[in-house]
């Protein structure tokens, strides 16, 4: 049986501190001897850009940054369909957009299986480097990311 695609996307602003901690998660595990059918993808803040890398896998982790009000550094791990906006609410960052690009992916007939890690941040502002509360949570955030490829793993032998 073939191997499916599981690809790892980090979106964020590295120009604003924690908001670029989905990105600097992605950098850090391209230093990492990964599996061949992992992909790291550095999604910045590509917005609809994303729309073909989604559609080609088989299984998407995407890595945020999530404004949930909590304490800098406190993990979420979700699915797409559990979010919720209510008009201009946002719960993360880039989520509208990338709530907007499964969906664009879903009404063309191919939405991989997603889920998203979601990271509260301590400061969103201008400057290249993590807080170091969010800079220390980069090896738990790269553990529970490698947790859910192999749970992925398992749902696709499985089914």
């Amino acid at each position: 049986m073939t191997n499916k695609k599981i690809v790892i996307l980090g979106v964020g602003n590295i120009l604003l501190k924690d908001e670029g901690i989905g990105v600097r998660v992605v950098q850090a595990m391209e230093k990492m001897d990964l599996p061949n059918d992992i992909e790291l993808i550095d999604g910045g803040t590509a917005g609809f850009d994303l729309l073909y890398p989604v559609q080609e896998a088989d299984k998407l982790i995407v890595v945020d940054a999530v404004e949930a009000g909590s304490e800098p550094g406190d993990m979420f791990r979700f699915r797409p369909k559990d979010v919720k906006l209510k008009s201009k609410e946002k719960v993360s960052l880039h989520e509208v957009e990338i709530l907007e690009v499964l969906k664009m992916a879903e009404h063309l007939g191919k939405c991989p299986e997603t889920i998203i890690f979601g990271v509260q941040p301590k400061e969103i502002n201008l400057g290249l480097e993590l807080t170091s509360e969010l800079q220390e949570k980069i090896p738990r955030i790269i553990e529970l990311v490698l947790e859910e490829v192999e749970k992925l793993r398992s749902n696709v032998a499985d089914g």
